[in-house]
């Protein structure tokens, strides 16, 4: 061998060991930085960069996709005559709610057998994570409420239509701390996003045949689906109250425009990457983005729900912020998606514009006269009139002291004594004590008051029969029952219990209860409550039994029907402060609020190439959305799955991107 090709052979020696000893420092400063993400790892914990079996994705799959679409007769027995304000009727079924409750449970457990399973085998893991101090302080505050709650029936199990009890909340946190130490690699990401196209087309096609009011649960087969077989000689007797409107299987259409806030950017920028690939990507990919987009966002609009419309434009302004010059880049699909958005509006325009325009009214402070009836809220118990009846005067508070009853008004005060010994008689005087009287009127032995300030009184005696007497009050159509007795005199429900009258405290809204559809009133009657659960709330879900349903005349000052029950606050954050207390809502907000700064930080800079920065970008808009949505909507069973489940998978994306990063 020649010297020349000695000296060659020993160039490409040198130049392998110099090129395995690269690969060698690579691979250690690849462990290196893997166990600095880990928080802790057993001997044969995979690698990061490793995608995890699919058997182990199933949890995370069916939590975040497919509990929403879970639609089943349930009945159930709960003690419901404890409350004054209930018909008593303990008995209840459920279509809803019940089961998603659950499954939800169900995920969870199944997720606490895997991660044991991981430490059997020395392969458990747990990713180093801002989220999990705020996880564990929710939790812990969570179960503290429980614990303290004066109803722990409802406070384990959650209110009734609703389920989403202290079982469920601590559930959500279990599923998402498995989904942050499951979800590693680019294709797990893609197993959660097309399990949720695949849900969501389904649930899409539904909305529509309930929008064309060919609803598939009105079918005999759609009844017999979601009802057991003892029933089903029983199916013309299952009607649901809605007509023509948008439910899909979330049950009120407030939740379908709320979750539907968490999608559509996600698919709209799936949507963007597919046509940006150009030529790379078959043309039917693009069509299926394309098309769920439309579907979800007739979904949407056509839902008639507000609170979905501001939680869109909340994403459209942070999609502004955030995409900045790329939106330049991307007119093309961009110019498409606006165009798909006008047809879908301008086709359901009969259905959004006057939600659109009550919203607008509501929030302008314009006197609304419709009843503030909302489906959802359960147990509504019938008054004596149509709640629709125009509201004339304004009734400072109606309260019971002993004999007396007082009505306030425009800063004046009427009383009426009544006699247990002789009901017959009735005194009437003002705040001074100087007596006031009263004249006959046109019906039988009604009379009304001859004062000026209080003509619009009218009183007439009444007895029920079982020979109970009552003095009953008329104000504008409304009637109001008292019954006389010895021990006082009280106001009878529309239940038919009796109890005692009393101011109400209120915050707010005064001058525009039915702002936001109501939600005026409620928030007003909401505020104060807070003020008891500063630290600890009264048990997850118990929203309902806390709110003051003797507050007759707020709800006769809002045009409503006095009886109408409120179950919930419609503001998600309000609800996890009365039923979790301040601190665990502060928690939340600890979780959301990072990854909210961290997101922005990431896709503001990010080059937009692979599937996990538009999707990871589509989540965290979604997740803006929704947070902004929950100002005027309710945490349920029905939604927060998809929540959890997709500001879980989020959290791991930003995770990836940033590894990536760190390593490119």
């Amino acid at each position: 061998m020649s010297k020349s090709s000695k000296n060659i052979k020993s160039t490409k020696t040198v130049k392998k060991a110099v090129k395995d000893k690269s690969s060698e420092k690579n691979q250690t400063s690849n462990r290196l930085q893997e166990n600095n993400e880990y928080l802790f790892s057993m001997s044969y914990a995979p690698s990061l960069e490793t995608s995890l079996h699919w058997f182990q994705m199933l949890p995370v799959l069916f939590f975040t996709s497919v509990i929403v679409i879970i639609t089943r007769m349930a009945a159930y027995d709960r003690p419901m005559s404890q409350f004054f304000w209930s018909s008593g009727n303990s008995n209840l079924t459920d279509f809803f709610s019940y089961y998603k409750m659950h499954a939800i449970l169900a995920s969870a457990v199944i997720a606490l057998i895997i991660l044991l399973y991981r430490v059997f085998t020395q392969s458990f893991y747990i990713k180093r994570s801002y989220a999990y101090i705020p996880m564990i302080i929710y939790m812990a505050f969570v179960a503290l409420s429980y614990f303290l709650s004066d109803y722990k029936l409802f406070a384990l199990w959650g209110w009734n239509e609703r389920f989403e009890g202290t079982i469920t909340l601590l559930c959500y946190m279990v599923m998402l701390f498995y989904i942050i130490n499951t979800v590693n690699t680019e294709k797990n990401v893609k197993w959660v996003v097309y399990s949720l196209a695949v849900v969501s087309s389904l649930l899409g096609l539904l909305g529509l045949s309930q929008a064309l009011n060919h609803d598939f649960f009105r079918t005999t087969i759609g009844k017999k689906l979601i009802t057991p077989s003892w029933f089903w000689d029983q199916l013309d007797s299952l009607n649901f109250t809605f007509t023509d409107e948008i439910y899909q299987t979330v049950y009120n259409i407030n939740y379908v425009s709320f979750y539907l806030t968490l999608l559509i950017p996600l698919f709209g920028l799936l949507f963007i990457r597919s046509v940006m690939l150009g030529k790379d990507e078959p043309i039917y990919k693009k069509l299926i983005w394309g098309v769920l987009f439309a579907l979800l966002l007739f979904n949407l609009i056509g839902s008639a729900s507000s609170g979905g419309l501001m939680g869109m434009a909340v994403v459209v302004v942070i999609a502004i912020i955030v995409l900045n010059r790329r939106i330049i880049s991307w007119w093309k699909p961009i110019v498409i998606l606006l165009a798909i958005t006008i047809i879908v509006g301008g086709l359901s325009y009969d259905r959004w514009s006057p939600e659109l325009g009550g919203a607008i009214n509501s929030v302008m402070g314009s006197k609304e006269t419709t009843n503030n009836n909302e489906k959802g809220n359960n147990e509504n118990i019938n008054s004596d009139f149509d709640a629709a009846s125009i509201t004339k005067h304004r009734i400072d508070y109606m309260i019971t002291e002993g004999q007396n009853i007082k009505i306030g008004y425009n800063g004046e005060e009427v009383i009426f004594k009544t006699f247990a010994d002789d009901p017959s008689v009735v005194e009437i005087t003002n705040s001074e004590g100087a007596p006031l009287s009263a004249i006959p009127t046109e019906e039988a032995s009604t009379y009304k008051i001859e004062d000026s300030r209080f003509d619009w009184i009218s009183l007439k005696p009444g007895k029920d029969d079982k020979g109970n007497n009552y003095l009953i009050l008329l104000t504008d159509e409304q009637e109001w029952p008292f019954l006389i007795d010895k021990n006082g005199v009280m106001y009878r429900t529309g239940a038919g219990n009796f109890i005692q009258l009393e101011k109400v405290p209120a915050i707010g809204w005064e001058d525009n209860q039915g702002f936001g559809s109501g939600r005026g009133y409620i928030w007003s009657r909401t505020i104060p409550m807070m003020k008891d659960t500063i630290l600890l709330g009264h048990g997850a879900d118990t929203y309902c039994i806390y709110f003051p349903h003797n507050d007759y005349v707020g709800k006769y000052n809002a045009e409503w029907n006095i009886n109408l029950i409120v179950d919930k606050p419609h503001n998600m954050y309000m609800g996890i402060i009365i039923g979790t207390g301040g601190i665990s809502m502060l928690a939340l907000l600890v979780i959301w609020g990072i990854y909210i700064v961290q997101s922005l930080l990431i896709y503001r800079r990010e080059s937009y190439e692979s599937f996990s920065v538009y999707t990871g970008a589509g989540i965290f808009l979604g997740i803006c959305g929704f947070l902004a949505a929950g100002l005027v909507n309710d945490s349920s069973v029905s939604v927060m799955p998809m929540f959890y489940g997709l500001l879980g998978t989020g959290i791991c994306i930003n995770m990836i991107l940033s590894k990536t990063k760190l390593l490119g």
